[in-house]
């Protein structure tokens, strides 16, 4: 199966939500929908595996989940299609897909804060507002401990970029120069 059918089936929904002026909204629920997907394994049986579950059968227990979780119009035509054309299977990134393209078309970068401890609601606002400067986009903030790095913060943003300002991260820099036999620690920036 082609790697970028995904992207073209994420990309006619997301021109079709940005038409509509849905693009967050449209985003939203396929976020819902993919992480119910994600954490249900017996979700995904029901669609794949499970013997002498017709389309028309499959097509009701979809439609069921979706009243529950009140997901409606564009997404819902949208889910009950993939399941009509057999291409469930491709819903987790479909939904990758379209964030990363929902983001690009908002200006938006979305940025998951690796911290020791966990940051105040002020310094988390605080740097937030000093990515979104230094980006020069919206920033989705997401926080995540990890003890590991034992201070100071790591910051993936996006999927292609990695800011490391960590006591863990200068600590494997300060190796990094002594095993190459450097013999200066002053900073060469």
């Amino acid at each position: 199966m082609s790697r970028s059918l995904p992207t073209r089936y994420a990309r006619a929904l997301a021109d079709l939500a940005m038409e509509a002026g849905k693009l967050d909204e449209v985003g939203k629920q396929l976020e819902e929908i993919c992480r119910i997907w994600e954490e249900n394994p017996p979700y995904q049986s029901l669609f794949f595996t499970r013997p002498g579950l017709d389309l028309e059968e499959q097509i009701v227990l979809l439609s069921r989940l979706l009243d529950t979780l009140e997901i409606g119009g564009l997404s819902r035509a949208f889910l009950l299609f993939l399941l009509q054309k057999g291409r469930f299977s491709l819903l987790t990134r479909i939904c990758h897909r379209y964030r990363e393209l929902a983001d690009a078309r908002m200006e938006r970068v979305r940025v998951t804060l690796s911290v020791a401890f966990p940051l105040s609601e002020e310094d988390s606002d605080s740097i937030q507002d000093a990515f979104r400067q230094r980006i020069g986009k919206e920033v989705v903030l997401r926080e995540r401990q990890d003890p590991s790095l034992l201070g100071g913060w790591v910051a993936q943003i996006g999927s292609s970029e990695l800011w490391d300002a960590s006591v863990k991260g200068e600590l494997q820099r300060i190796r990094a120069r002594l095993l190459r036999g450097e013999d200066s620690f002053e900073d060469k920036g």
